[in-house]
């Protein structure tokens, strides 16, 4: 029976099985006035199209099997059976009677009860028909929603088999429809498995639940989620739980620069008060002695104190700034930024080797990319001497470069130490070198490592792959 559409019917439809033909005629003249009459002459079986059927005790028994099967087809909408029993007392009949019927009339019967007997029954078929529709309609709403909605979405009964996912689901994890339907969610690989059946396998717990997983979907590609879970009754007769799995991997990312701005400029003030304090007490102890003596060696340091934290001030805010992500970057030939970056940097009598092909091209912010290399060279200077040799090359497969020397290097214990803010080991250093350069490999989410050079200088490898 199609429920999808159940308007109600000009003339309900009684199906007569009377065994008495004298009974049957009478009953269907009496009747035939207010709804239509089917009787015995088709089989009313093969197609049910009836409302409401009166029977009679001899066609119960005979009919009794196809009327119980007609009737549990017809769920969830009720299909009436009224009992014309004669003289027969309801208690006469066996149990199984009460399996297909749902009222009883006995003799004699008035026209007036028979006429609301079956009013009351027609009216509650239709309110079980209208209450049918309404539940098609919602499931097919709800189904409708359930493919339509972009966020992967998963219905796993109490024991965690899978018995709904929409395309999303199957898009986004890559699999194949055929592999989810009626699977275990233990059996799909997904990674981390152990947080999902977490918050999906709880169907003893009525309240929603939430988590955040983030999935390495491949080697290259995670996704970060926030899975949303509560019991659903739509799909079954039993419990269920859906879990809706919301994309929230650039607010992930957002929350995750945030942090690291935030930790950079906790970085930031404790360095700026800890750096800054040491000339600034100078130039104010120098300041009190040429006061009191005159003497210009007190006013060359005070200008001398003045330059430092002026080059540290500038050096701070360059480190402040170098951290924030690169969201636009550009190709860039790697040769052209480091004969730029050369030519800004007091190199005296340094030596740069060049091992770079013309056509390789570095996806970076070409300013901060510069910075990077004029950092890495005044440090080979500072570090090396006058004459140091400083090599710049291409890693293998184009993974990136790297820039070395052959100065004194740097002992593997401090090589963590040298790119955190104000480390230095140096006189006349500030200690931001490195960190800058630290900063902008963080920024366009590179990889920094430190090792020794071919001449034992020290060798900075900066990768794309982390």
């Amino acid at each position: 029976m199609d429920l999808s559409n159940t308007d109600t019917p000009t003339t309900a439809t009684l199906l007569l099985l009377i065994q008495s033909d004298r009974n049957r005629e009478l009953l269907a003249d009496q009747l035939s006035d207010e709804f239509e009459i089917q009787t015995v002459a088709t089989d009313p079986f093969d197609d049910p199209s009836f409302d409401l059927c009166l029977v009679d005790p001899p066609s119960l028994r005979e009919h009794q099997g196809q009327l119980r099967e007609t009737t549990t087809t017809a769920e969830p909408a009720f299909l009436p059976i009224l009992l014309l029993a004669g003289q027969r007392s309801p208690d006469e009949f066996s149990d199984d009677v009460w399996d297909v019927v749902d009222e009883v009339l006995q003799r004699p019967v008035a026209k007036s009860e028979l006429d609301a007997r079956i009013e009351n029954l027609l009216e509650r078929r239709q309110l079980s028909l209208e209450l049918a529709r309404q539940k098609i309609q919602s499931d097919q709403r709800f189904e409708a929603l359930f493919q339509s909605t972009p966020d992967p979405v998963v219905v796993v009964t109490p024991d965690g088999t899978i018995t709904e996912a929409n395309e999303a689901f199957t898009r986004t994890f890559d699999i194949e429809s055929s592999q989810v339907q009626n699977q275990p969610i233990t059996d799909l690989e997904l990674s981390p498995s152990d947080a999902v059946e977490r918050v999906l396998l709880r169907i003893a717990d009525d309240n929603p639940s939430s988590t955040t997983v983030e999935w390495n979907l491949d080697e290259d590609t995670s996704l970060v989620t926030e899975v949303n879970t509560d019991i659903v009754t739509g799909f079954g007769d039993v419990a269920e739980r859906i879990g809706i799995f919301r994309d929230i991997t650039e607010r992930a990312e957002r929350e995750r620069e945030l942090k690291r701005q935030n930790d950079r400029l906790e970085e930031f003030a404790d360095t700026v008060a800890h750096d800054l304090r040491n000339p600034l007490s100078i130039a104010q102890g120098r300041l009190k002695y040429a006061q009191k003596t005159g003497d210009d060696e007190h006013f060359e340091a005070i200008e001398s104190a003045q330059d430092r934290m002026e080059q540290m001030i500038e050096e701070l805010l360059s480190l402040a700034k170098q951290g924030q992500a690169v969201l636009d970057p550009d190709e860039l030939l790697l040769e052209d930024a480091v004969d730029r970056a050369w030519s800004h940097v007091e190199t005296t009598n340094a030596t740069l080797d060049v091992d770079i092909e013309d056509t390789c091209v570095i996806t970076a912010d070409e300013g901060r990319l510069c910075e990077l290399l004029e950092n890495l060279f005044r440090n080979a200077v500072e570090h090396g001497g006058e004459t140091v040799t400083i090599r710049i090359g291409c890693l293998p497969d184009a993974a990136g470069f790297y820039v070395e020397d052959d100065g004194p290097g740097i002992p593997p214990e401090k090589r963590s130490d040298v790119v955190q803010a104000g480390y230095t080991e140096s006189e006349n250093g500030t200690g931001f070198g490195l960190s800058i350069v630290n900063q902008i490999v963080d920024g366009h989410d590179w990889q920094l490592d430190i090792t020794e050079g071919d001449d034992g200088g020290a060798r900075f490898e900066i990768s794309n792959t982390k």
